[in-house]
C-alpha cells in the first residue's frame, strides 16, 4: 500500500512536467509561426509601397527584367531624389530631435532591451522605403528588419514572455525580415543568430569560462546553455514562414534575371576565385571603413536639413549619366550580371571601364547618403559592387590568359559573395544570401565559400596590420617624447 501510494505523487509530477513542456513547446511554436507571418505581411506591404513609390516616380515598376532606372529625361532623375531627400530630411529631423527616450531604436538595441516606438519607428521604415523607391543610392532590407523586431517585441511583452525568449523573437524576427525581401530563409537564419551575444556561442568559447571538468564537459554544457542554440529553432521557423507568406501573397520570382550556366571546377576558376576574394576583401574593408565613418559622423539637426536635398541632387546628376547607380543596387547587379552572359562583350575594355566606374560610383553615392543623415541597409549596394569587380577581373584574366571556359557569371557571383562578406564582416551570411538570391548551383557553393573565405582573412589581416601599425606609431611617439624630456631635463 505504501510503495502504490508513493508512486502515484511520482508519476503525477512527470505527467505534470510533461504536460507544461508540451504547452511551452505549442507556445514558442505559435509565436515563431504568428511573428513569422507578421514579418512577412510586413514585408509585402512594404514591397507595395516601394512599387507604388517607383510608378509614381518612373512611371514603372522594378523587376528582375525591368531596371526601371533607364530610359528618363534629365529633370526626372534631379526632381525625384531631390524631392524625395528634402521630405525625408524634414522627417529625420523631427524623430531625432527627441533623444531622450530616443524616437528611433535600432536592431541591436532592441535585442539588448531598448523599447522600439511604434509611430515613430513605422514613420522611420516607411522613410527607408521611400528613399530607395525614388531612386536613392541605399539598401532597402533595415526596413522589414525594424518592422519585424517591433512586431516581436510588442508580440513578447503582450504575452509577458522571459528576456531571454523577447532577445530570441527579436532576433529572428529581424532575420525574417530578412528572408521575406529577398526569399532566403538561411541567410536570415543567420543573421538572427548573429544579433546575439558573442560570447553565446554554439560551445565554442567553453574554453574561455572554463569550470572545474574536462574540455569536453564543458563544450557540451555550453552547447545546452547556448542562447543561439535556443534561438536556432525559432529563427529556422520564423525565416521559412516569412518566406512563405511573400511568395504566396507575391508570387515570388527570381530577384535577378540570370541565364541558364553551367559551373566546372577547375584550375582557373579556383586562381580565379582567389584574385576576386582577395581583392574584394581589400576593396569591401575600405568600404566597411567608409559606412563605419558615415554613419558615425552623420549628419544631425539643421545641417541634415540642409544637406540631405544636396546629397540627392548629386545623386540626381550623376544618374543622368549612370543611371544604375540609382536604388538599391539591384540595377546594377543585373547590368553585371547581364554583360557577364556574354563573355565576349566582358572582356571588351570600354565594358570594363563602365564597370570599374560605375562600382566606384556606387560606393561613393552609397556613403553621401549616409554621411548626410539618411538611414538604409548596404547589403545590395555591396553585392552589386562586388559584381561589377567579379566582371573587371574576368576581363582581366579573359584577355590575359583566355580562359573562355570559365563562366563570366560564376566569377560576378563570386565577387558579389566575396564583397559582401568583406563589408558587412559576415562571411557565412553573405555566402547563404548570395546564393540563394541566384539559385546558385551546388559546384559554385563551393567555390562561392572558398572565396568569401579568402575575403575574409584578406579584410582581418588588413585590419591586424592597421591596428598594429598603429599601436607601433603610438608607442614610438610615446618613446620620442620620453626622450624629448629626458633631453631637457
Amino acid at each position: 500500500m505504501d510503495s502504490s501510494a508513493e508512486t502515484k505523487p511520482k508519476s503525477c509530477c512527470r505527467f505534470g512536467r510533461l504536460l507544461n513542456l508540451a504547452i511551452q513547446v505549442l507556445r514558442f511554436a505559435a509565436a515563431s509561426v504568428v511573428l513569422g507571418i507578421l514579418a512577412g505581411l510586413g514585408a509585402t506591404v512594404l514591397t507595395l509601397i516601394l512599387y507604388a513609390v517607383q510608378y509614381l516616380a518612373f512611371g514603372s515598376i522594378e523587376s528582375a527584367k525591368n531596371t526601371v532606372f533607364s530610359g528618363f529625361p534629365w529633370y526626372r532623375y534631379m526632381l525625384s531624389t531631390t524631392i524625395a531627400m528634402a521630405i525625408a530630411g524634414v522627417a529625420w529631423y523631427l524623430l531625432r530631435k527627441r533623444e531622450n527616450p530616443p524616437r528611433i531604436v535600432t536592431i541591436p538595441q532592441a535585442v539588448s532591451g531598448s523599447k522600439m516606438p511604434i509611430f515613430s519607428t513605422i514613420a522611420h521604415v516607411l522613410l527607408q522605403i521611400g528613399i530607395v523607391g525614388s531612386g536613392i543610392s541605399i539598401g532597402r532590407e533595415v526596413a522589414p528588419r525594424e518592422l519585424a523586431a517591433m512586431f516581436a517585441q510588442r508580440y513578447s511583452r503582450i504575452f509577458h514572455m522571459s528576456a531571454k525568449t523577447q532577445r530570441v523573437l527579436i532576433a529572428s524576427a529581424a532575420g525574417a525580415g530578412l528572408a521575406a525581401v529577398y526569399h532566403a530563409p538561411l541567410a536570415g537564419t543567420v543573421l538572427a543568430l548573429g544579433l546575439l551575444s558573442k560570447t553565446q556561442g554554439f560551445g565554442f568559447y567553453a574554453w574561455l569560462n572554463r569550470d572545474d571538468g574536462s574540455v569536453a564537459v564543458n563544450i557540451v554544457k555550453n552547447i545546452a546553455h547556448s542562447e543561439r542554440l535556443y534561438c536556432l529553432p525559432f529563427a529556422l521557423v520564423m525565416n521559412y514562414v516569412a518566406a512563405f507568406v511573400v511568395e504566396f501573397v507575391m508570387h515570388h520570382s527570381s530577384y535577378y534575371n540570370i541565364s541558364h550556366f553551367s559551373c566546372a571546377i577547375s584550375w582557373q576558376i579556383c586562381v580565379l576565385a582567389i584574385a576576386v576574394g582577395a581583392v574584394c576583401g581589400l576593396v569591401g574593408y575600405v568600404f566597411r571603413l567608409g559606412i563605419i565613418w558615415c554613419r558615425t559622423h552623420a549628419l544631425r539637426g539643421v545641417k541634415m536639413l540642409c544637406f540631405m536635398p544636396v546629397a540627392g541632387f548629386i545623386i540626381g546628376i550623376i544618374a543622368c549619366r549612370f543611371p544604375h547607380i540609382m536604388g538599391n543596387g539591384r540595377s546594377l547587379s543585373q547590368l553585371a550580371f547581364s554583360v557577364s552572359s556574354f563573355p565576349h562583350v566582358a572582356a571588351s575594355a570600354n565594358i570594363m571601364i563602365i564597370l570599374l566606374i560605375l562600382a566606384i560610383l556606387k560606393m561613393l553615392a552609397t556613403l553621401l547618403v549616409l554621411r548626410y543623415g539618411a538611414s538604409g541597409g548596404v547589403l545590395q549596394p555591396s553585392i552589386s559592387t562586388g559584381a561589377c569587380i567579379g566582371v573587371i577581373l574576368y576581363s582581366i584574366f579573359y584577355s590575359t590568359f583566355g580562359i573562355s571556359q570559365v563562366s563570366a557569371i560564376s566569377v560576378a557571383i563570386i565577387g558579389s559573395a566575396s564583397l559582401l562578406a568583406s563589408s558587412r564582416k559576415a562571411p557565412i551570411m553573405a555566402w547563404l544570401l548570395v546564393a540563394e538570391l541566384v539559385n546558385a548551383p551546388f559546384a559554385l557553393l563551393f567555390l562561392m565559400l572558398f572565396a568569401v573565405i579568402v575575403s575574409h582573412l584578406v579584410a582581418n589581416c588588413v585590419e591586424c596590420f592597421i591596428s598594429h601599425s598603429c599601436f607601433l606609431r603610438s608607442r614610438a611617439h610615446d618613446n620620442l617624447g620620453i626622450l624629448k624630456f629626458m633631453v631637457r631635463r
